[in-house]
C-alpha cells in the first residue's frame, strides 16, 4: 500500500496525489482549482460553465461529441471556495480525455456567443434553487466569520448578466495558483503519468492570494426565528473557530455515529423521549481552521418547548455514544473498498483536500483513525459541544 499512493509536486508547483491499480480497468482523474471568491458573487460558477462552451477549435457540441465517443463524462462543479473537474474512463482513452479537459481548462479566449449561452442555463439553475426552500443552507453558509465566503455560490442573474468579458477573463486567471492538486487513481500507466506532467505540469501557476480576512459582525445569538407558521425546521450549529487537524478528521466520524442509521445517537435519544425522526440532516462543514457542526430536524410548532430542553440533554448524552461499534466498520473497515473503485476514491481524495487544504493519502488517514478510541471520540465531541451553539427555528 506504501508504494501505490504517491504524493508529489510538477514543475509549476501543483500537488499530484496517485494511487496505482493495475489489477483494475479504469481511470479517474480530478483537480481541483482553489480561490478567494473575493469578487463578483457567482463568477467562478459561471467561468465552470464557459469552460465547457469552448476548447480551442471545438465548440460545446463538439466536446460533447467527443466524450460520448470515449463512454466518458467530463464534470464539473463550483463551492464557495474551489472549482473541480473529473472523469473517470476506460485506461485506453485516459490520454485522449486528459487532453481534452486540459484544452477546456486553458481556454481563454471567450465571447459574447459563449456568454450569452451560459447566461440562461444559470437563470434557471438560480431560480430552481430559489424555487426551493434553501433557508438552512443559505443559514449555514452565512456563519462564516470570513465575509468573503457567506455569499451565495450561484450569485444574482441581474448582476452575472452586467459582468464585461475583461472581468471574466482577469477572475479566470485567479484560478490558476500553485494550490492547484491534481488526483490520478486506478489502472493508469507511466505514460499516462507523463501526460499529466507534460499538460498540467506545463500550466504557468501564480501564488493564491492570502489577504486577510474580511470579518462580518459575528452574529453569536443563541435563539433565532426565521419566519412563521406551524412547521419548523430545527437548525442547531456549533461553530469552532480554531479547529485543530485532530478534531477535523474527528468530524466526520462524530457526524456518521451521532447522526446515520436508526442506531445512532440521535434516533436512540429522541425515540426514547417520543420525538420519532424520520430523518436528520446532520453535516459539518470547514474552511480553513473554521469547522461548523450542524443537525437538521422538522418539528411541529406546538412541540418546541418540549423539545427545546433536550437539545442541551442530547449533548451529555451523545458524550455517551458507542463511537467505535458504530463507525469502525464503515468508515475504517471499509475503506478499503475505496481502493476497488477509481471514481470514489477521487472523490475521497478531493474531500479531503476540502478539508484540509492539501492532499491527503489513504495510508495518511488510516494511520491517524486507526487511534480513534471511544474516549477520544467523546472528547472531541465535548469540544464541538462546548462551542459557540446557534439555534435557527425556521417557519414555514
Amino acid at each position: 500500500m506504501k508504494a501505490a499512493e504517491r504524493i508529489g509536486k510538477l514543475k509549476n508547483g501543483a500537488s499530484l496525489l496517485t494511487y496505482e491499480a493495475p489489477a483494475l480497468h479504469s481511470v479517474a482523474f480530478s483537480v481541483v482549482l482553489p480561490f478567494v471568491p473575493d469578487g463578483t458573487p457567482g463568477i467562478y460558477h459561471l467561468i465552470e460553465h464557459l469552460l465547457f462552451e469552448k476548447a480551442g477549435e471545438r465548440r460545446a457540441d463538439e466536446i460533447n461529441a467527443e466524450m460520448t465517443s470515449r463512454g466518458s463524462e467530463i464534470m464539473g462543479y463550483t463551492s464557495i471556495n474551489y472549482m473541480c473537474f473529473s472523469f473517470t474512463c476506460r485506461r485506453e482513452v485516459f490520454v485522449d480525455q486528459l487532453r481534452l479537459l486540459f484544452d477546456m481548462l486553458s481556454e481563454r479566449d471567450f465571447g459574447q456567443e459563449e456568454l450569452e449561452k451560459v447566461l440562461p442555463v444559470i437563470r434557471n439553475e438560480i431560480f430552481e434553487y430559489n424555487f426551493y426552500d434553501a433557508r438552512s443552507s443559505d443559514l449555514l453558509r452565512e456563519l462564516w466569520f470570513d465575509s468573503r465566503y457567506i455569499n451565495p455560490v450561484l450569485g444574482s442573474s441581474s448582476v452575472l448578466e452586467n459582468l464585461t468579458l475583461e472581468e471574466i477573463r482577469e477572475e479566470r486567471e485567479k484560478l490558476f495558483t500553485k494550490d492547484m492538486c491534481l488526483f490520478l487513481v486506478g489502472a493508469f500507466e507511466k505514460e499516462d503519468v507523463r501526460a499529466v506532467l507534460d499538460t498540467f505540469g506545463a500550466l504557468s501557476l501564480r501564488s493564491l492570494r492570502t489577504d486577510p480576512a474580511r470579518e462580518e459582525e459575528k452574529v453569536t445569538k443563541e435563539l433565532n426565528r426565521i419566519g412563521h407558521g406551524r412547521q419548523l425546521q430545527v437548525l442547531v450549529t456549533y461553530h469552532i473557530e480554531k479547529a485543530s487537524e485532530e478534531l477535523k478528521m474527528a468530524a466526520h466520524w462524530l457526524r456518521s455515529a451521532l447522526f446515520d442509521g436508526l442506531d445512532a445517537s440521535f434516533f436512540r435519544f429522541f425515540n426514547e423521549r417520543d420525538f420519532r425522526f424520520y430523518s436528520v440532516d446532520g453535516n459539518y462543514n470547514i474552511l480553513g481552521d473554521e469547522l461548523i457542526f450542524s443537525y437538521l430536524v422538522h418539528i411541529e410548532k406546538k412541540d418546541r418547548k418540549r423539545f427545546e430542553p433536550l437539545i442541551d440533554e442530547f449533548e451529555g448524552y451523545a458524550q455517551k455514544t458507542p463511537f467505535m461499534s458504530l463507525v469502525k466498520p464503515y468508515l475504517s473497515d471499509n475503506i478499503v473498498f475505496l481502493y476497488d473503485n477509481p471514481e470514489r476514491l477521487c472523490t475521497h481524495y478531493v474531500d479531503a483536500w476540502a478539508d484540509f487544504s492539501r492532499p491527503v493519502t489513504l495510508e495518511e488517514e488510516q494511520s491517524f483513525v486507526g487511534k480513534f478510541t471511544d474516549e477520544m471520540l467523546s472528547g472531541y465531541w465535548t469540544q464541538i459541544a462546548s462551542s459557540l451553539r446557534r439555534i435557527f427555528y425556521i417557519g414555514r
